[in-house]
Formats: structure tokens, C-alpha cells, sequence
């Protein structure tokens, strides 16, 4: 039986990272007051969207370059203990560590059923490549970053 390397290209890494705001998005909802007496709710407040996606692009350029570097790792392992470890030591940190940035943005006032879509798509993708690192790769959040992607995070996921 021949083991194969685990060889992740750099897109796999902005995928991933992608993945991680859309959890981070799911976990933010918009707040309502009452603001009278008879309980007269206010409008949902939150960053506009246009806000949100500058400053949510702007979590994942900064965040790319470990991301990248990590990947880059992961694509020199020859053994899939090794690879498995930098997946579930540094990869998904990372990524949670980002989603955990765009998640302080709030959610955008109107976005709460786009996040919650990014953010099951990306959980899942997440769940995957944790319990199958050798899965890691762009293919693997194509429909999250299709998602993203339309709604206008283009740093997150770049090249899915």
C-alpha cells in the first residue's frame, strides 16, 4: 500500500479562511430594543453591508498571508499524521481565530440570512477537513465561496 503526500494548494488556504468568517458571520445576529413603555421595537442595528464587507475583506487580506504560509507547510508533509497535526494544531486556529475577527463586525442589518447560509456551508467544510485533512484544497468550499463570494467578501476564499 502506497500513502500519497497530502499536497494542499495556496487557494486552499483562502478557501479556508473564507470558511471561517462564515462561521464567525452565522454566530452575529441583529439586536432590537424596546424603547417605550408599550414595547415599541427599534430597527435592527449592525454595520450597513457595505461596512461589513470592506472591513470583513479587509480581516481576511490580513489574515491570508499565515493562512498561506501554513498551507505551504501542509503541502510539503509527507505524512498524513503530520499533515493531520498542522490541520488541527495551526490551520483551523487560524481560521477560527479569523472568523473570530469578522464576527466582532456584527452582523450587517439585512445579512442575517446570508450569513446563516455562508455559515452552515462553512461549518461544514470545516467539519471535513478536520475529521479528513487530506481533503483540505479550493474544491473543498466552492459553495461557500459562491455565497461569499456574491455577496461581495472577495478576500475571503479568493480562489474558489
Amino acid at each position: 500500500m502506497t500513502v500519497k503526500p497530502l499536497v494542499l494548494p495556496r487557494p486552499t488556504i483562502v478557501v479556508l479562511l473564507g470558511a471561517v468568517l462564515a462561521l464567525t458571520l452565522s454566530a452575529c445576529g441583529g439586536a432590537t430594543s424596546h424603547t417605550t413603555a408599550n414595547a415599541a421595537a427599534t430597527a435592527p442595528s449592525g454595520p450597513s453591508k457595505a461596512q461589513f464587507v470592506a472591513r470583513a475583506n479587509a480581516v481576511c487580506e490580513a489574515t491570508n498571508g499565515p493562512l498561506t504560509a501554513t498551507a505551504l507547510k501542509l503541502e510539503t508533509q509527507r505524512s498524513p499524521a503530520a499533515a493531520a497535526k498542522i490541520v488541527a494544531g495551526t490551520f483551523i486556529p487560524e481560521i477560527e481565530a479569523q472568523a473570530r475577527k469578522i464576527e466582532a463586525l456584527g452582523t450587517p442589518v439585512g445579512g442575517q440570512a446570508t450569513i446563516a447560509t455562508m455559515d452552515r456551508l462553512l461549518a461544514g467544510d470545516v467539519a471535513r477537513i478536520a475529521k479528513h485533512p487530506q481533503l483540505a484544497g479550493a474544491a473543498a468550499f466552492h459553495d461557500f465561496a459562491t455565497v461569499a463570494h456574491g455577496y461581495g467578501l472577495t478576500a475571503c476564499a479568493p480562489l474558489s
